[in-house]
């Protein structure tokens, strides 16, 4: 019989240790997104260091990270105001991609290939990436470019429904947003380890009877976590809005250090938890 896997937020952060290479599954391509924050804020609160994000798209939840001191390289395409001052410090490395390429290492790292070739790809960004080298076609002697694959050590999402054991339900967040819809499964499959934050745990049979079915299954997933308005700020379909009014209290306070750190300790470090959170910015 398959064992549970529900922890706490504070267990499933333990799992990733300082130097880890972390995957956001599902990145933040609009204001509602699959993206766990309240395992965010975990990984701030336990100091962790050294981790490398990959990601298709930078937001909110990598500018805090950075902001955090957790980071000390960025994988990614996009921009926030932590990242801009980290970036001209020197202290984070950034290795700015396209989410075209992005999206070709996932797909890469969950097929369990260590490449896939892209022909026409010979620009500065091509030739600055030493991980990315060209070869002739065997077919035609074409050059392409090996774009490498991406296997972070752990992708974490945020799900609206799992069971005990893993078996996810990605719901309606995603629809429409092709970045977002195709790295969620792809990017867990790739990874080494999964850690889901969910909305909701359910029976098992709930998800078999229910026409969407699984969208990612129980050995594609290592821990879950049961985490009510686990995106917030962002929302989740059917679940809660995004809350627009958070994000600009973050998007002014992050404009400088002495701001960000005092929203940093306010909203991140003082609370003991997600729900404490939750009362602070008035969603309980």
């Amino acid at each position: 019989m398959r064992d549970e896997k529900l922890k706490t937020l504070a267990e499933a952060a333990s799992l990733i240790r300082d130097g880890t290479s972390l995957g956001i599954a599902s990145p933040a391509v609009s204001a509602d997104a699959l993206v766990p924050m309240a395992l965010i804020h975990e990984i701030i609160r336990q100091g962790k260091r050294r981790l490398v994000l990959r990601t298709a798209m930078a937001s909110l939840e990598a500018d805090l990270l950075i902001g955090g001191g957790c980071l000390s390289e960025i994988h990614f395409f996009g921009f926030g105001p932590c990242y801009r001052r980290a970036s001209a410090e020197g202290t984070v490395r950034t290795r700015e991609e396209s989410e075209f390429t992005a999206w070709l290492g996932v797909l890469a790292g969950s097929l369990g290939i260590d490449f896939i070739p892209l022909p026409g790809y010979q620009n500065d960004m091509a030739r600055e990436r030493s991980e990315w080298p060209t070869f002739p076609s065997p077919l035609d002697g074409k050059e392409l470019v090996a774009i490498s694959a991406i296997v972070p050590d752990v992708a974490v999402l945020h799900v609206p429904r799992a069971d005990a054991y893993g078996n996810v339900q990605l719901g309606d967040t995603n629809r429409g947003n092709v970045a977002a819809e195709f790295t969620a499964t792809r990017m867990m499959q790739a990874a080494k380890h999964g850690i889901v934050t969910a909305e909701e745990i359910v029976p098992t049979d709930e998800i078999r009877r229910s026409q969407q079915g699984a969208d990612l299954l129980y050995n594609e997933v290592d821990a879950v976590v049961h985490v009510p308005r686990g995106a917030h700020p962002y929302g989740v379909a059917d679940c809660y809005a995004a809350d627009s009014r958070h994000i600009k209290t973050y998007l002014e306070a992050a404009q400088s250090s002495d701001t960000f750190r005092k929203y940093l300790q306010h909203h991140i470090l003082e609370p003991s938890g997600h729900r404490e959170y939750l009362d602070r910015v008035g969603q309980v």
